[in-house]
């Protein structure tokens, strides 16, 4: 794997946390923000070289390989073409657009230029998820799916209930939950039903989703914004089922198979899960092969069915959102 330098821009908790754990394998080399004396301030924290003054001057340095965008989602779009079309791979964080229909424009400019767009969903590269497609062959096929996870959002001031940050609940947490459904079924989910109620802020709060394939697979999905639930998910299958704790960085899972004791089944560290990731990326700019981005896309799709059914669109979007 190649020893890639990688600049950053929005330099808000992700991006504390990404340089935080960011692996000796790859180089982090330069930092930009609205404003530089965050950066620098950012740069000095992790001993990163090169500040810039602003995005397009990092996005222009052609010592810069790949470029993490951890901006707030309503930036993601735009952040990202702009790197695209200065040469970059790119490595976004969920959701790495607010709608289908940029994430479909983006991924066409990154196939023109032949470049790597992968969004940093932690789901799709936690070792402990290929160990349980190993696992789960003994079980028969997969039935269904059952996923929830809620947090407790109460800030009015909090940059998850702001509509004008593309705030809300599907966004920001149901990204992790769709994922992961997308992640273990079989074919691309459709969408049956689905129904939400908002917070005072307008951004959706609670929500539920029925979803299907062509191969019978069903899952469930509740999300809540502003009040906790469990970070859970199950997977059943003909012969047992799968239980997952904290299923956006897990490393271990409970494996029961009819009529015999219940398994542990290991596999990673969740503490190193943005290293993980980044590898992963690394990985993909060596070889050309970006195995996640289908998966990031029917994702995208889904979270747009979803907001074109509820009627729930952000400021300046407009329709059709697939």
């Amino acid at each position: 794997m190649s020893n890639y330098r990688w600049g950053v821009i929005g330099l808000g908790r992700m991006a504390h946390s990404f340089a935080r754990f960011f692996p000796d394998s790859q180089t982090l080399f330069g930092v930009a923000a609205s404003d530089v004396t965050r950066a620098k301030a950012f740069a000095n924290e992790f001993n990163i070289p090169q500040v810039y003054p602003d995005y397009a001057s990092l996005f222009a340095d052609p010592k810069i390989d790949i470029v993490y965008v951890a901006t707030t989602h309503n930036f993601h779009y735009q952040n990202i073409k702009d790197a695209l079309l200065a040469g970059k791979h790119v490595f976004a964080e969920k959701s790495i657009t607010i709608n289908a229909r940029q994430l479909s424009e983006l991924m066409a400019i990154a196939q023109q230029k032949h470049l790597i767009l992968m969004e940093a969903q932690t789901i799709y590269h936690m070792p402990l998820y290929p160990a349980l497609d190993d696992a789960v062959k003994a079980l028969g096929a997969l039935r269904s799916i059952q996923v929830s996870l809620g947090i407790n959002a109460t800030d009015p001031a909090d940059r998850l209930l702001n509509p004008d940050l593309a705030g809300g609940a599907l966004l920001d947490i149901g990204i992790y939950a769709l994922s992961f459904v997308r992640r273990f079924m079989s074919t691309t989910p459709k969408l049956i039903a689905t129904q939400m109620t908002r917070a005072s802020t307008g951004v959706d709060d609670r929500s539920s989703f029925l979803l299907t394939n062509a191969n019978d697979e069903q899952a469930t999905v509740m999300l809540s914004l502003q009040a906790p639930m469990p970070k859970a998910a199950l997977l059943v299958y003909e012969g047992g089922y799968v239980h997952i704790d904290t299923y956006s960085k897990a490393d271990h899972a409970t494996l029961c198979v009819t009529g015999m004791a219940p398994e542990t089944i290991t596999a990673g560290d969740w503490h190193h899960s943005l290293a993980y990731e980044i590898i992963d990326m690394a990985k993909a700019v060596d070889t050309g092969d970006n195995p996640t981005l289908a998966w990031t896309y029917d994702t995208a799709v889904l979270m747009s069915q979803a907001r074109e059914a509820w009627g729930f669109y952000y400021p300046n979007e407009q329709a059709p959102l697939v």
